[in-house]
């Protein structure tokens, strides 16, 4: 009898511990998918709702910038959380190779198609959103949320000088002191109300990006093939910053990309606009997601 309420007992200890939510997203096992035979791209998933978000980070950054997402929006049972490390950043693979579009593209994709996502919601930070867009031009339905996204606007309209300044920031970590770059561009993604805390995270990571893969995806990321101005019709969300030198008709540009559009343009916040108005953006990509 004493042997069998033991036994009870430990079963109960390993019911508790399976039903334990984790507090964050180091908490979550990692899970790997490869992509062009031996790259090996890192991502976590959590929950087993009928939506799925994808979140796609920025720029020399990981999937560990969505620890605020994961907060906010892991207890809601209708979704399924994706958070991905892309190709030469987190603890994906870091293959000497051209870190285009595509490549990014076909990453996410990869991570997609393991797990058996067929319509998402992609979340793409900075680099992130052109990645996401890529991902939706290729032909994967869904919905899209930039978040102060990366953009070259070609279309046929641009000066001279406009080409030449997009060139120079595409070549702008070609050296052998990109990290000292990387750091100088750290400082300038603050607003004038960014907490401390947001810009330590983007130092403790960014900088550390290798020298090839910065190069690489800044070069390939200003090239006129991927900017076509051709709408996308998916349902999309805009938030961004006034921080990041927004053109004054940034509106009017967004509105000619993405006919279905919900536009959020803030002033003084800074490039981490999901880290620093976690509250405010988690609450309206909750309601995005149920329009």
């Amino acid at each position: 009898m004493k042997e069998k309420v033991f036994l009870l007992f430990l079963l109960g200890l390993m019911l508790t511990g399976c039903c334990v939510k984790p507090e964050k997203l180091g908490d979550i096992d990692s899970a790997y998918t490869t992509v062009n035979d031996s790259v090996r791209v890192h991502y976590k998933t959590y929950g087993n709702g009928d939506k799925t978000i994808c979140f796609v980070h920025g720029f020399g950054c990981d999937l560990n910038t969505w620890e605020k997402q994961f907060e906010g929006l892991s207890d809601d049972s209708h979704l399924r959380l994706l958070f991905i490390d892309l190709p030469g950043y987190g603890e994906s693979s870091k293959p000497h190779v051209e870190y285009t579009l595509d490549f990014f593209a076909k990453a996410v994709n990869a991570v997609l198609d393991k797990e058996n996502v067929g319509d998402v919601v992609l979340v793409g930070h900075s680099l992130g959103t052109p990645v996401c867009r890529q991902v939706l031009k290729g032909g994967r339905q869904g919905s899209l949320v930039d978040i102060d996204g990366v953009y070259c606007f070609y279309d046929g309209t641009e000066t001279p000088e406009y080409v030449e300044a997009v060139n120079q920031f595409g070549h702008a970590f070609d050296g052998p002191e990109c990290s000292e770059v990387i750091t100088g561009f750290v400082t300038s993604l603050a607003g004038p109300e960014t907490p401390q805390g947001i810009t330590d995270y983007a130092m403790s990571v960014m900088p550390k990006t290798p020298q090839y893969v910065a190069s690489s995806t800044m070069r390939n990321l200003v090239e006129r093939q991927w900017w076509s101005q051709k709408p996308i019709q998916v349902k999309t969300m805009v938030a961004c910053t006034q921080n990041s030198g927004l053109d004054p008709d940034n509106r009017q540009k967004m509105e000619r990309l993405y006919p279905h559009l919900d536009y959020t343009e803030l002033t003084t916040c800074g490039h981490f606009i999901h880290m620093e108005q976690a509250e405010m953006f988690n609450g309206k990509l909750k309601s995005f997601i149920k329009e």
